[in-house]
């Protein structure tokens, strides 16, 4: 019996683009959950497709990882989350984060490196520009600094679902160009700093689902930055950047959406 080239192709292209719906599914899923906790966002922790989602994930990296961790890190989510409260999460939240700019797990990316406030401003024109190489702007629904860590990792779901569309409508040519940024993201920008905020986050929640995430952040990073071959110079606690950006305007701090970009 003849082997079908063009069938196996296409399941082939059907498997990548499954893996790269999982990997997008999960920045947005991360990126909800450093957000303000509302029920509407987080559900889908609660929903039994997380759990085959979670299955999906750990394949993705078969090969480069036995996915131990992965596998551990995504229960202990589900199982916290499942054993609390929207509004217990929200007090907590609060205590994490706080009413001001936290300098013990900043939220944002420029505080972490840059020493001075015009280098600061250079970060985010850099990342803008980022966002608008892909057509995104600010949006009206809510507005949020664009080195905000759900911006940035909303960035990378938006890459990877780009990709997966270019695949299967448009080609190899259009989905490398979405490979290349997402790597070049990651070494120039989330992957530098996502993974140190991850530990200084979970270690201000101490325990329960905010440290959980942040487990699991870290260990996705770790995964995702293996599986694209990015290598970066990650950012140390010495590098933390103790003073705040308040000498920026707010014009120059703000610039895209955590939860919806627009697409021009």
């Amino acid at each position: 019996m003849g082997v079908d080239s063009s069938s196996l192709l296409d399941q082939q292209v059907a498997s990548s683009v499954t893996n790269l719906l999982t990997r997008s599914a999960t920045y947005q899923i991360l990126s909800t959950c450093f957000l303000y906790p509302e029920e509407k966002n987080l559900s889908i922790l609660k929903s039994p497709d997380f759990q085959e989602h979670g299955k999906d994930l750990v394949r993705c990296y078969e090969g480069i990882d036995d996915g131990v961790e992965l596998k551990r890190c995504l229960k202990e989510v589900v199982e916290l989350f499942g054993g609390t409260t929207i509004e217990t999460l929200q007090k907590v939240y609060q205590c994490i984060v706080g009413h001001t700019m936290s300098k013990e797990c900043p939220l944002y990316e420029t505080q972490y490196g840059a020493a001075h406030v015009y280098q600061q401003v250079h970060e985010l024109g850099d990342i803008q520009g980022f966002y608008k190489a892909f057509g995104l702007d600010i949006s009206d629904i809510e507005k949020e600094r664009c080195d905000h860590i759900s911006v940035e990792m909303e960035f990378m779901h938006y890459l990877l679902y780009k990709q997966a569309y270019a695949m299967e409508n448009h080609g190899d040519e259009k989905a490398q160009i979405c490979v290349d940024a997402q790597k070049k993201f990651l070494k120039e920008h989330i992957g530098k700093w996502a993974p140190l905020f991850a530990v200084l986050f979970g270690r201000k929640a101490v325990e329960g689902f905010y440290c959980a995430v942040s487990a699991l952040t870290k260990e996705f990073l770790r995964l995702e930055m293996k599986l694209m071959d990015v290598t970066t110079e990650i950012y140390k606690e010495s590098d933390l950047n103790q003073e705040a950006v308040a000498g920026a305007s707010d014009e120059c701090l703000s610039c895209a959406s955590s939860e919806d970009f627009n697409e021009e």
